[in-house]
């Protein structure tokens, strides 16, 4: 799993930027951060403050104190920081699929969920798990029909699943994603398909795959749980084998 930063540091780090106050310049909240124990690295200190900031959880501005760079002074803003998710962001996770610039969207998370997001191309984007949960949530409110690109994802992407599956369950999802998963693990188990045989095959393939590597771990009993809330459960019902083997066989590029 990619590398993510310590939700408690950055609530931390939030605290003694609201302490210090008009005083909270770099130096000093890095000085306040080592003495309780936060942290004492610079640069480390460096990657906190850029997503805060970046997450709307703090503002920095310059300050001209007569020396070769100006000083930077960070102030509060808010405790819920913000995050891009939509289908544009999960393009930028390598979804195979065409989708419009605009199809993003801001939307409030804690702090587990901003320090698992990244920057990319100077927008901070919400993690792979929680770009998914969110675009389920959407089409199970709204009915946008986008949960067949999640599951080109679900079915060809390893996942942090324990993280994925308890953040369905805080959005009221929890079973409509078990439900998913379980649906297509029958599918690709399944000796007939009225599927391509190459585009199958390739599905089942990596999808067991996957399935094998989350049961080894121990995962997949997360899978078999009941979950939290009922909604969107007769959509994915009504997804019919090609809406789920499709979606995954374009994104491995295995079909148009």
């Amino acid at each position: 799993m990619p590398r993510t930063y310590n939700a408690r540091r950055a609530e931390e780090l939030t605290r003694i930027v609201r302490r210090l106050h008009e005083s909270a310049s770099f130096r000093n909240i890095l000085r306040e951060a080592a003495r309780y124990g936060v942290l004492k690295d610079h640069k480390t200190l460096r990657v906190y403050l850029d997503l805060l900031v970046r997450g709307k959880v703090l503002r920095v501005r310059t300050r001209d104190v007569g020396s070769l760079q100006p000083q930077q002074i960070y102030s509060f803003c808010s405790d819920k920081p913000k995050v891009s998710v939509g289908l544009a962001a999960l393009e930028r996770y390598g979804l195979n699929w065409d989708v419009p610039e605009t199809e993003m969207r801001v939307v409030s998370t804690d702090f587990e969920g901003l320090v698992r997001s990244k920057i990319v191309d100077s927008t901070l984007i919400a993690s792979l798990e929680d770009c998914l949960i969110h675009e389920i949530y959407l089409d199970a409110r709204k009915g946008t029909g986008t949960t067949p690109l999640v599951i080109a994802i679900l079915a060809t992407r390893r996942l942090d699943l324990p993280y994925l599956i308890r953040r369905a369950d805080e959005m009221r999802i929890g079973r409509l994603l078990r439900l998913l998963l379980n649906r297509i693990l029958k599918l690709v188990s399944s000796g007939e398909t009225m599927v391509a045989a190459p585009v199958f095959m390739a599905v089942r393939e990596r999808f067991l795959k996957l399935a094998r590597q989350y049961s080894q771990s121990g995962f997949w009993k997360l899978v078999d749980e009941r979950g939290v809330g009922d909604l969107g459960l007769e959509s994915v019902e009504d997804l019919t084998e090609y809406d789920i083997i499709l979606a995954a066989g374009k994104q491995l590029g295995v079909t148009g």
